[in-house]
C-alpha cells in the first residue's frame, strides 16, 4: 500500500437512534479491526455522516472525502455496507467511475467485496449492470407519464412559446395579451407576402421583438409560424430535445383542439400551406443551395467594413458559357438581423482582385533588387484593371510591406518577413537537385493526367481526375516551397518568413500563371479545383474586408495589413 496515502472509513446513519449493527460505532469498531488487521493500514481517516439520507450524495462527510479522492490522496474506501455510502444504485454508479479513475479500492465487508480482486470486480459489475436498468426503467416510467399527461391534454412542462403565457392558477397556458395581437400580425403579413424575410423586416419596422427580446430571423419566424399550438393543437414529443432530430410520426403525440386558437385554424392551414410549397420548390434539382458547391471566399474570409460581421454565401450566380458559376455574399448582420447596410459581393470582383494581388506580391518579391523606393513597389503591386479605381495603397502599410520584401522590417512590427537574399549565386547542392528532379516529375505527371483525361474516354471519371490532379498539385507546391527555401542563404534561413510569399508563388507556379501578365479569374477559376482555390486562400489569408462590394483590405496569416483607398472614397 501506499504509505502516502490514507484509508477512508465511511459511516452514515440516516437517524440518530439507529443501534446494533446500523449505528455509528459499531461501523466505526468493524471498519477499524478490518483496516488494522487485514489492510494493515497505518494512516486512517473516518468520514461520518449522521443523520443523513442515503438517497443523494448531498452530504457533507462524504463530499470531503470525494474531495480527497480527487486529490489523490486516498488508496481504499472502506464501508460495511454497500447502502451505507449510497441507496441510490445510479449514484455509485456513477462514484465508482470516480474511483476507478483515481485508482481507489472500495471494499464492502457486509457483502464481502473488495474491487482489489477479480471476484470483487465482477460483483461490482452485476451491480452496475442493475444500475444500468435502474435508469432504464426509470425513464421509462418518466415517459410514460410524460406521454400519458400529454394524452390527456395536460402541459408538460416546456417554455412559452411567443403569444403565450403560463396561468398558475389553471395550470395551463393562456394567450399573452400583448404578444398574442403581435402574433397574429405575423400570420398576416406572411399570408399576404408569401416571405419570412418581409415578415421579418415588418418585426424591424414596428419593433416586434422575440419572447425573451431578441430580434426575428426568418429561421426563428418560420418555427413559429410552423406551431400547431397556435392553432389549438397539442404536439409531444416531436424531438428528440430541443434542437434535436425529428421523431418517428408513429412517436409524437399529437391531440387537436387542446387549446383555445391563436389565430383562425384556417389562416394556420393557409400560412403552412404556402411554407411547404415554397419548401419544396427549395428542394428541386435546379435551386443552387442543393447542389454541393465549394464557395472559395466562405467560411468567415470575408469581412463587412461597415459593422465588422462576417459574409455568408448569399446564392450562386448564373454559370457563364465556361462552366465558372461565381458565388454571392452578404452580411451576416444585414440578412440575419437586417441591421446593416453593406452591398453584396462576388467572387467575379474579389476572386479576380485577390489572385491578381497576391500574383502581384510574388513579382514584386521576385524583383526586390529593382525596387527603390516604396512608389515603385505600389506601382507593382497596383498593376492591372482590378486596381486602376485605387488611388492608393495605406502609407503605413506601404511601408511595411516594403521593408519586409527588401529584408528591413523594424523590429516590433509583428509581421515576418522576407530578408533580402546575399548577391553571390547559389550553390546547387545535392538536395536542391533532387527537389528540382521531384518537381519536374511532379509537372510531368500533372501534364500526362490531363491529356489522359481529355483524349482518353476510358481513362477516368471527372472526380478521378480532379482528385488525383488536387493530389499532385499539392505534392507539386509543397517542393516547390522547399526549392524556395533551400533557396535562402542558411544565415537568412530564420525567415520563411513572408512563407505565405512561397506557397503563393508555388501555387502560381503550378498552374503556369507565375509569368502571367494578368490572371483572368473566371477562366482560372472554371479550369481549377474549386477547393484547391479556398485551401489556398484559407492558408495564407486571415481575412478581406469589404466595403461597397470592393475589397478595401486584406490581411495575411502573418499580420501583413494592405489597406487600399479607392478614387471615391469620399472620406479621404
Amino acid at each position: 500500500m501506499n504509505e502516502q496515502k490514507i484509508v477512508a472509513l465511511y459511516t452514515r446513519v440516516s437517524t440518530g437512534y439507529q443501534i446494533d449493527k446500523d449505528s455509528l460505532p459499531f461501523q466505526k469498531k468493524e471498519l477499524s479491526a478490518y483496516c488494522k488487521h487485514i489492510l494493515h493500514a497505518e494512516k486512517m481517516e473516518l468520514f461520518e455522516d449522521a443523520g443523513k439520507s442515503g438517497k443523494n450524495t448531498d452530504r457533507p462527510a462524504f463530499l470531503r472525502m470525494m474531495k480527497k479522492i480527487r486529490a489523490g490522496e486516498i488508496s481504499h474506501v472502506v464501508v460495511y455496507k454497500i447502502d451505507r455510502i449510497s441507496r441510490n444504485l445510479v449514484d455509485f454508479s456513477v462514484m465508482y467511475d470516480e474511483f476507478k479513475k483515481y485508482r481507489v479500492t472500495f471494499i464492502s465487508l457486509n457483502e464481502q467485496f473488495d474491487t482489489s480482486s477479480a471476484i470483487g470486480e465482477a460483483v461490482l459489475k452485476i451491480i452496475l449492470v442493475f444500475a444500468e436498468l435502474e435508469r432504464k426503467l426509470t425513464s421509462e416510467r418518466v415517459i410514460g407519464v410524460m406521454i400519458d399527461r400529454a394524452m390527456s391534454g395536460k402541459w408538460n412542462g416546456a417554455r412559452m412559446p411567443f403569444g403565450w403565457k403560463w396561468n398558475p392558477e389553471t395550470e395551463f397556458p393562456e394567450h399573452d395579451p400583448i404578444e398574442s395581437e403581435n402574433a397574429r400580425t405575423l400570420y398576416r403579413v406572411y399570408d399576404e407576402t408569401h416571405s419570412t424575410a418581409k415578415v421579418r423586416d415588418y418585426c424591424y419596422d414596428n419593433d416586434i421583438r422575440t419572447k425573451r427580446g431578441g430580434k426575428w430571423t426568418t429561421t426563428t419566424i418560420l418555427n413559429f409560424l410552423h406551431n400547431p399550438m397556435n392553432k389549438g393543437d397539442y404536439r409531444y414529443n416531436y424531438r428528440g430535445s430541443a434542437r434535436g432530430a425529428k421523431k418517428p410520426e408513429n412517436e409524437v403525440i399529437y391531440i387537436p383542439g387542446v387549446f383555445p386558437p391563436l389565430v383562425d385554424p384556417e389562416l394556420w392551414e393557409r400560412v403552412n400551406a404556402v411554407i411547404k410549397e415554397n419548401g419544396a420548390k427549395s428542394q428541386t434539382p435546379h435551386n443552387p443551395h442543393i447542389k454541393k458547391h465549394v464557395h472559395v471566399f466562405a467560411g468567415g474570409i470575408l469581412k463587412c467594413s461597415y459593422c465588422g460581421a462576417s459574409f455568408q454565401v448569399s446564392r450562386l450566380d448564373k454559370k457563364r458559357l465556361n462552366g465558372f458559376q461565381p458565388s454571392l455574399y452578404v452580411c451576416t448582420s444585414r440578412r440575419t438581423y437586417r441591421a446593416c447596410d453593406a452591398s453584396g459581393a462576388s467572387d467575379v470582383i474579389i476572386g479576380a482582385f485577390f489572385f491578381n494581388y497576391v500574383r502581384n506580391l510574388v513579382q514584386a518579391t521576385k524583383s526586390r533588387a529593382k525596387i527603390g523606393t516604396p512608389a515603385d513597389l505600389e506601382r507593382i503591386l497596383l498593376s492591372g484593371d482590378e486596381f486602376s479605381r485605387i488611388r492608393y495603397i495605406d502609407p503605413s502599410d506601404l511601408d511595411i510591406i516594403y521593408q519586409a520584401i527588401r529584408g528591413t522590417i523594424a523590429p516590433g512590427s509583428g509581421v515576418t518577413y522576407i530578408p533580402a537574399p546575399p548577391d553571390s549565386d547559389k550553390k546547387d547542392v545535392p538536395e536542391l537537385s533532387g527537389l528540382r528532379a521531384e518537381a519536374a516529375r511532379l509537372s510531368r505527371a500533372l501534364d500526362r493526367l490531363k491529356k489522359a483525361y481529355l483524349f482518353d474516354d476510358d481513362a477516368m471519371s471527372e472526380a478521378e481526375y480532379l482528385s488525383t490532379r488536387s493530389e499532385l498539385t499539392e505534392q507539386l507546391t509543397r517542393i516547390n516551397n522547399k526549392i524556395a527555401d533551400a533557396l535562402t542563404d542558411e544565415s537568412y534561413s530564420a525567415a520563411a518568413e513572408l512563407s505565405f510569399v512561397n506557397s503563393a508563388s508555388s501555387f502560381l507556379l503550378s498552374y503556369r500563371l507565375q509569368g502571367a501578365d494578368h490572371i483572368v479569374y473566371s477562366d482560372f477559376a472554371a479550369s481549377v479545383d474549386a477547393l484547391v482555390l479556398k485551401n489556398f486562400v484559407n492558408m495564407i489569408v486571415d481575412h478581406i474586408t469589404v466595403k461597397d462590394g470592393d475589397p478595401v483590405e486584406i490581411v495575411f496569416k502573418n499580420g501583413l495589413r494592405n489597406r487600399f483607398v479607392y478614387q471615391d472614397d469620399a472620406t479621404v
